[in-house]
């Protein structure tokens, strides 16, 4: 049974996008106005509309994911920036120390140098 079609529905297009439109539907082998139809009112937008959603959360989880990996490293740089604040520190130490080192072993004289003043 053949449906009454009697209802128009007007667009208006570019001479390019009227061109494209009918690349389109002669690709399909049809005529532009059942190609719009089916277009229109196949489940096409619909598995669009359901891929679009599930991207959207693989979207979300992957941000997630980025924020979550972002907090790590902000963490082992603290954790870095402790450990090379402690090398520092222990290098001063022991730059001090080689230095006082130096300081009593040039006090120190030899016997003969203590003696004679040499």
């Amino acid at each position: 049974m053949k449906k009454d079609r009697t209802k128009k529905v007007l667009i208006r297009l570019t001479e390019e996008e009227k061109n494209k439109l009918q690349e389109m539907a002669e690709e399909k082998e049809m005529k532009v106005e059942p190609f719009i139809r089916k277009t229109i009112f196949s489940n096409d937008i619909k598995k669009l509309s359901n891929e679009n959603e599930a991207l959207r959360e693989e979207i979300k989880d992957l941000k997630q994911e980025i924020r979550t990996i972002k907090n790590e490293n902000e963490t082992d740089k603290e954790k870095w920036s402790k450990l090379v604040s402690q090398a520092l520190e222990m290098l001063d130490k022991m730059k001090e120390e080689r230095e006082h080192s130096l300081i009593v072993y040039k006090e120190k004289k030899p016997f003969w140098k203590r003696i004679f003043g040499r």
